[in-house]
């Protein structure tokens, strides 16, 4: 693993301890692409849960009909919602929890 990744999964876990953010908001304060934190956080998620910890997932919400995804556990963006079909959805948080 190169020292680039190492240092950006501490960051990220250093952000998420602090507060809750979406993968957008850890991206600009990170400086790397969005994708990029997708790729990150199941990795960031399996090196917390040695100490207890984990990265829990605030989930997203269908802004069309209020619809929660609730039993969702991937840590992407769902593309449409299963009750009203609509795109419009809010970008699921991420935070630390435990350890």
């Amino acid at each position: 693993m190169s020292d680039r990744a190492e240092s950006i999964r501490k960051q990220i876990m250093r952000l998420l301890q602090d507060e809750e953010m979406s993968a957008m908001d850890l991206s600009r304060r990170i400086g790397i692409g969005e994708k990029e934190v997708y790729d990150h956080l199941p990795k960031v998620n399996r090196s917390l849960t040695a100490s207890g910890a984990k990265v829990e997932i605030i989930p997203s919400r269908c802004i069309g009909c209020g619809f929660i995804f609730a039993k969702r556990t991937r840590f992407t963006e769902p593309g449409r919602c299963p009750k009203c079909r609509g795109t419009h959805i809010q970008r699921p948080r991420f935070r630390v929890r435990g350890g």
